[in-house]
């Protein structure tokens, strides 16, 4: 499950204009990260976190599945703070056969 998914499923019958409300951010900013177009920075997991009473490591595990059918040019941004990679953010390719993944940094 992507934390996409994992959001969608937590706000259940909530309005997400209502979330973003209740977190002070843009209802479009809510919506990237229901559709997995972008992550939410640290201190907004933290704010999902404690919003839907999760612990925020149930929403962190979910930021590193990549969601490949929102990625019109099949490219993923992953923000990685616990990688190994040296780099904040971590760019992923996904060829033409999306089986090979391709490492970018």
């Amino acid at each position: 499950m992507t934390l996409g998914e994992k959001l969608l499923e937590l706000r259940g019958a909530t309005k997400q204009s209502q979330v973003a409300y209740d977190l002070e951010i843009a209802q479009s900013t809510y919506s990237d990260w229901e559709n997995d177009i972008s992550t939410p920075k640290r201190d907004n997991l933290i704010k999902l976190a404690d919003y839907y009473k999760v612990d925020v490591k149930e929403l962190m595990d979910d930021i590193y599945k990549i969601n490949i059918k929102n990625k019109e040019n099949a490219i993923a941004l992953v923000n990685s703070p616990n990688s190994k990679i040296n780099s904040t953010e971590t760019i992923i390719k996904i060829s033409e056969s999306s089986e090979k993944l391709t490492l970018l940094v």
